[in-house]
Order: structure tokens, then sequence, then C-alpha cells
């Protein structure tokens, strides 16, 4: 599990730092300070292994909720929409392409109350379609729509120099003006049921690795979208959720995608700068790129973050 991964991490750091400024700076000023700061480290750690092991409870009235779920071709999306069917939500699954694999498999695996949305969220005509529809069904049923999960993302691994500029912008597109496109499209609706809004962003919007610039400076702007929206949508009585997963096997992280990227990124750079890095470098950036996703560990259980998104959108009293 990611949690005892991470408080394995931070333990360990913790220790070694107590050793240092225990060895090298012992006064009482200091000892006071660490046993203060191992009180609340403890307590801390205490916490989230409650928090995480304790059974998390779903709204009562889970089978009358509907929510939107972008980017449900692969991946969370594709996990959670058959989570959320298995538990009798309206489902109204956002997918880039509806008659593709991803789409048909949901339809023939779930239940006749989920429904497949043709929606890119770098579209405006899509985005304003899709309100339409999820409007139209949800009237049908004599529904509202409890949340809007902002799931859909994409990450093309690259140094910013051999970057084409038009990958930085198709990657901010998708993972930050995406998000913002489909917010405000759908808070009318929102608004009125005072539901909720879940944004999958990312560990990489908070620590900026290897090749992951363009990646991690969307993530980054997705944190700051959804502490914004958390303020500005409390006097709607619509609560803002953020999900950060580390990273996991999904087709962002498949190893194929990756190396084709990367060349392709290559491949248009200006001849100029290739010749200025030399040959041979194009094959440094894929090694880097290799250890990277081997050090990193990609996590292959992506029902961890399925089972956090599940608690932000129709649990009981989940964290922002």
């Amino acid at each position: 599990m990611y949690l005892l991964d991470n408080l394995m991490k931070k333990t360990f750091i913790f220790g070694v730092l107590y050793v240092l400024f225990h060895v090298f700076i012992e006064t009482n000023f200091v000892r006071n300070l660490l046993v203060i700061l191992a009180a609340f480290y403890v307590t801390g750690n205490i916490f989230d292994l409650v928090w995480y092991f304790l059974p998390k409870r779903m709204l009562p009235d889970i089978q009358d909720k509907a929510v939107l779920i972008t980017g449900c071709d692969t991946g969370f999306g594709y996990e959670f929409a058959k989570k959320l069917d298995s538990l009798g939500v309206l489902v109204f699954a956002g997918c880039l392409y509806s008659e593709g694999d991803g789409a048909k498999e949901l339809k023939s695996s779930c239940s006749d109350k989920l429904k497949i949305i043709q929606l890119d969220v770098t579209q405006n005509e899509q985005v304003e379609n899709a309100v339409e529809r999820v409007a139209s069904i949800l009237q049908e049923n004599k529904k509202e729509l409890w949340a809007v999960v902002n799931n859909a993302g994409i990450a093309f691994p690259g140094e910013v120099e051999l970057t084409p500029i038009d990958v930085f912008q198709k990657t901010y597109d998708v993972n930050t003006l995406g998000q913002v496109r489909v917010t405000n499209a759908f808070l009318s609706l929102l608004k009125k049921s005072k539901g909720r809004l879940v944004n999958v962003i990312s560990a990489a919007g908070y620590l900026t690795g290897p090749l992951l610039t363009s990646y991690s400076m969307s993530k980054h702007a997705g944190i700051s979208l959804s502490n914004g929206l958390r303020q500005e949508l409390m006097k709607w009585s619509v609560s803002v959720h953020t999900i950060e997963p580390w990273f996991y096997r999904t087709d962002i992280m498949n190893d194929d995608k990756i190396d084709s990227d990367i060349q392709k990124n290559w491949d248009n750079t200006a001849k100029k700068v290739q010749e200025e890095y030399g040959e041979g470098y194009l094959d440094k950036v894929k090694w880097t790129q290799n250890f990277t996703l081997q050090t990193s560990r990609p996590r292959s259980a992506m029902y961890e973050v399925v089972d956090s998104l599940t608690h932000a959108t129709v649990g009981r009293n989940p964290k922002n």
C-alpha cells in the first residue's frame, strides 16, 4: 500500500535527522525540540493509519446519485466507472472515443444505467453537448448531478528544450484547461444538487521529476485551480476534493508509449538543437526515463486510487 510505503520512508528520514541532530547538536533545546517533533510525527502517522484502515461509509442514498467522470477510456476513469456502476450509481462515463474499445468494454461489462458520453475535454462543443445530454437524462430519471470527476489526463515526457511548444500546449489544454471547461460547464447542475467536484491531480504537481516538466506544470496548476475553487464554491455548498496519486501502471506509464513520445519530441526538435546535444543524447534521455520508472516503482494496484475516488465522490465526510 502506498500509505505504508510513505510511512516507512518518512520514518527512515526522521530517524536519520534525529541521529544527526542528537550526535552533532546535543543541547537541551534541540533535545526538547526533537521530542516535540517526534510527538507530532507519531500522532500524525497514527491518525493517517486509523483513517486509512477505518471502513469508509457510503452515502445512504448512493443509488439515487448521478456522477460524471471524464477520461473513462482507460486507467483510473475506466475502473472507477465500473466501480460506481456496481454500487448502483447512475454513471456518465465521458470517453475521448465513444466508439472505442474502452467504451465498448464498459457497455458490455456494466449495467444499462451507465451512459457513454462523447467527451473530448479540449473541445468546447463536445463539452456543451455533454451538458445537454446529461441534463436530459437526469430529467428523464428525475435525478440531480451529484458529482463531477475531472479525471482525463495526458503526459509527454521530455526535457524542456527538446519538447515542442505544441506538446506543452496540448498537455495544459487537457490536464488543466480541460478541468476548467468541464467544471464551468457543469457547475450549474452541481450548485443545484450542492454536490461535489473531484479533481484528479498527481504527486507530480508537488514534485518535478526528470523529464516531467510539462506534466508537472499542468498538475501544479490543477492544484491551484482546486484550491481556488474550494474557496469560491463554499457559498454554493459544493465541496471540492483532490486525488493525488503516485505513479501507477496506467497507459500514461506504458514503457513503449513513453519511448515513442520521447522519439517524436526529438524528431520535432530543430536540427540545430539536435546538433548541439550531439548523437547519442537521445539514448541518454531514454535511459534516464527508464531508470526513473524503475526507481519510482509504479504501482499496479489501481484499486487504491479507485477506492479513494469512491470515498471522495460518494463517501460520507471525505477529506478535501
